[in-house]
């Protein structure tokens, strides 16, 4: 436990440092620590809810005016927090594979375009990669701001590593990065355009 804790510590300082067998984090290892990491941000963002939730009383019992401004507030809202936070973390594994295979796929995609030549094997760089990227988990033990840097850190890792690792130049990097927002404007396109042909048939 104690080397792997080390590996991924290692691979979250030098994400683009090429490793050998034996020195190389898993797959497993990385899901592994991402998910304890996940847990103790969950147990931060449940702790803030019910901090939240105990505010929330205790100024809609005072004596004064400000709970007015708390009455119109869904506990609801709170509600689905606490199940949206427990669900990623109940479920995370799978969430973490879904993405790991994705972004794999991705970077295949683009490495055969921009025809990858490099000396080792392309699933090899490409297992190295992303398992730098989910390194940047690590920031989950930051509360509150943990995630926030935990997605920035990504990106930046995903960045360099395909400069680093694939041979990728800025443009070809920054293209892969905006993979994401493609797909999600493309599927806005495609449900936009079946709902407007289903209502043109009412």
């Amino acid at each position: 436990m104690i080397h792997s804790l080390n590996l991924y510590f290692q691979t979250f300082l030098k994400p683009t440092q090429r490793s050998v067998d034996g020195e190389r984090i898993s797959y497993f290892e990385v899901m592994g620590i991402s998910w304890s990491l996940h847990m103790i941000y969950a147990f931060y963002s449940i702790f803030a809810l019910y901090l939240g939730i105990r505010s929330y009383e205790y100024l809609s019992n005072s004596a004064d005016f400000s709970h007015l401004l708390f009455e119109s507030i869904n506990v609801t809202f709170q509600k689905i927090s606490l199940m949206m936070t427990l669900f990623e973390v109940i479920f995370y594994p799978f969430i973490f594979q879904f993405g790991f295979k994705f972004w794999a796929y991705v970077l295949r995609f683009y490495a055969q375009i921009f025809e990858y030549d490099g000396e080792r094997s392309l699933d090899i760089e490409i297992e190295e990669l992303l398992n730098s990227i989910f390194t940047a988990n690590i920031f989950l033990i930051i509360p509150i701001f943990g995630n926030v840097l935990s997605i920035l850190t990504m990106g930046y890792y995903l960045f360099s590593g395909l400069r680093a690792k694939l041979g990728f130049t800025r443009v070809q990097a920054f293209l892969v990065l905006l993979t994401p927002l493609f797909l999600m404007f493309l599927t806005t396109i495609l449900v936009a355009s079946y709902f407007t042909f289903l209502i043109s048939l009412i």
